[in-house]
């Protein structure tokens, strides 16, 4: 057999560049103008029957630590391991062989990553908090709960009433945007065990002066119009929070968690006293009379208050309308009495008392909230507003809801009643003013909406927010207020269902539906009966019943 070549004698670095080397002692002649070390001649030959099976254990055991996922930055050398690879480092160059790198040597202590377990506890607190509480950072509002960072406790989220409400809340949300029964029976699981907690702290005489008691309820009230049940109706809560609100008496103003506690649970009472048309727990110590005169915020709490209590005077004498699970309720007094004529004058000064209250506001809100866009007068937000920021559209959707309810009765009682108070000449002039504040109230609503839902940016332009969700707890009743108004616009009527229908299916809060569909669902047999006996020749309630059966 002939032989083929001649075996290569360079060093190891030419014949691994496959160049010729000079075979030059102590160095080659190209590692030495190269700078580079020169690893030397000998090969290392091994023979299969000379390799033991220690030999083969150290292979394997090398070739574990090369597939290891462990990073080689978070290894440590021992300091033995470190001073020998030191010392064998030493002597291998010293002899002229080649260096090689330290190889680190796995420690028993160096900590290993393993996978984090997500619960779905977490999972529903981390959206709810994302999608439904405004950053505290901000400047706080009712009902953009700002006050559950600061009370919730991690460690008691299986005790405390508190942590068990808002798990409760968190969970049906996850549920209606996400799906999973899980996460809707843990949702009752949880409620159930925060209404028992809550049965037991308010008889705690300490407890009761705790905000996370007060903001458990509020959080529940909010779980009615996330699952929808009742179609946010709050009456279940209502007792409690009046309750509370008087027993924590004027001390609870006295700080600004306090306060938003305090204007959130005002608006859960005034949603049940529409619904129910009932002022019991509408003022609870007297305190937005008391403190009305010295705070304009806590003044328009009081109008929304003094408002709704001229409306069920006024259903007294005339039917104001048909809600959604509620009974028509039969007049009690007579129209020819002359204390409605009190009545109607008052809710003429009322409505006076709300341009009052738009002059004022600006120069409140410029004095005691910096940075925030000041309150216009009405009819002005569409039309001389091109951004505003989300509490103070909160806080105008919230004046004019009350304004729409006070201009609604006054239309409602001029359609209904036999024979109006006052000069007739005066209403055939009053009506079509009355008509032109309504659409102007209305127009403020519905352009305030897309700030409160921070769909628009300082500069107008459309922008995406992620926590939505807590500007929608406040707007969808009047949104829904703005859908059962008979005297609206049709293209009004369409701009706040669609809204709504955007809020339920998106936000996935399902108590945002119109109240007329509610109504007819629940009472439209009874919306039958009763219009023929009460509205026989009068056109408003008709138009009604009309506009109602056309939707349908």
């Amino acid at each position: 057999m002939v032989f083929p070549g001649r075996f290569s004698t360079g060093c190891m670095r030419c014949r691994q560049r496959k160049v010729k080397c000079d075979e030059g002692k102590p160095s080659c002649r190209r590692c030495y103008i190269y700078g580079k070390e020169c690893p030397g001649y000998t090969d290392q030959f091994h023979f299969r029957h000379e390799l033991t099976a220690s030999s083969f254990k150290k292979s394997a055991t090398t070739q574990r630590r090369k597939n290891s996922p462990i990073s080689t930055a978070s290894v440590k050398l021992t300091n033995s391991n470190k001073k020998k690879v030191e010392k064998d480092s030493s002597t291998s160059t010293s002899k002229g062989s080649p260096s090689s790198a330290c190889v680190p040597v796995w420690s028993p202590t160096t900590p290993v990553a393993t996978t984090l377990s997500i619960s779905t506890d977490d999972i529903s607190l981390c959206y709810f908090v994302h999608r439904f509480v405004t950053p505290a950072g901000l400047d706080g509002f009712p009902g953009h709960l700002t006050f559950l960072p600061t009370l919730y406790d991690k460690h008691q989220d299986d005790g405390g009433v508190l942590e068990l409400a808002t798990k409760s809340v968190a969970k049906m949300a996850v549920y209606n945007k996400f799906g999973g029964d899980d996460f809707r029976f843990q949702s009752y699981q949880a409620y159930g065990k925060a209404i028992r907690s809550l049965q037991n702290a308010i008889q705690d005489e300490t407890q009761v002066m705790d905000d996370k008691v007060l903001a458990a309820v509020l959080l529940l009230c909010t779980l009615k119009d996330v699952s929808g049940e009742g179609v946010g109706d709050p009456s279940e809560h209502a007792a409690g929070l009046y309750y509370l609100l008087e027993r924590r008496g004027v001390e609870q103003l006295a700080t600004r968690r306090g306060v938003e506690l305090f204007l959130l649970s005002l608006i859960r009472l005034q949603v049940y006293s529409f619904l129910r048309e009932d002022d019991t727990y509408s003022d609870p110590g007297g305190l937005t009379s008391a403190l009305g005169a010295f705070d304009p915020l806590i003044r328009a709490m009081f109008m929304m208050t003094r408002v709704l209590s001229l409306r069920n005077t006024l259903s007294k004498y005339v039917p104001m309308g048909i809600l959604p699970g509620q009974p028509w309720k039969q007049p009690v007094l007579d129209i020819n009495d002359e204390g409605h004529e009190t009545v109607i004058q008052e809710c003429l000064h009322a409505l006076q008392d709300f341009d009052t209250w738009d002059m004022e506001a600006a120069s409140y809100w410029q004095n005691t909230f910096q940075g925030r866009t000041l309150p216009t007068r009405l009819g002005e937000v569409g039309t001389s507003m091109t951004y505003c920021d989300q509490q103070t559209a909160c806080t105008i959707i919230l004046i004019r809801s009350a304004r729409l309810i006070l201009v609604l009765s006054l239309l409602i009682y001029h359609d209904l009643a036999t024979v109006p108070v006052g000069n007739l000449e005066a209403w055939v002039q009053w009506v079509p003013v009355l008509q032109n504040d309504l659409h102007c109230t209305i127009d403020d609503i519905l352009a305030c909406v897309p700030f409160a839902l921070g769909d628009v940016d300082q500069d107008g332009k459309p922008r995406t927010m992620s926590y939505d969700g807590a500007g929608a707890i406040i707007i969808i009743q009047p949104l829904r207020l703005v859908t059962w108004c008979i005297y609206a616009k049709p293209e009004q009527h369409q701009i706040a269902r669609n809204i709504l229908g955007r809020i339920n299916a998106a936000i996935g809060i399902r108590a945002a539906v119109s109240w007329h569909n509610a109504a007819l669902h629940s009472d439209g047999e009874q919306l039958a009966e009763w219009q023929p006996d009460v509205c026989e020749g009068k056109g408003g309630w008709t138009r009604e019943v009309t506009f109602v059966s056309e939707l349908s």
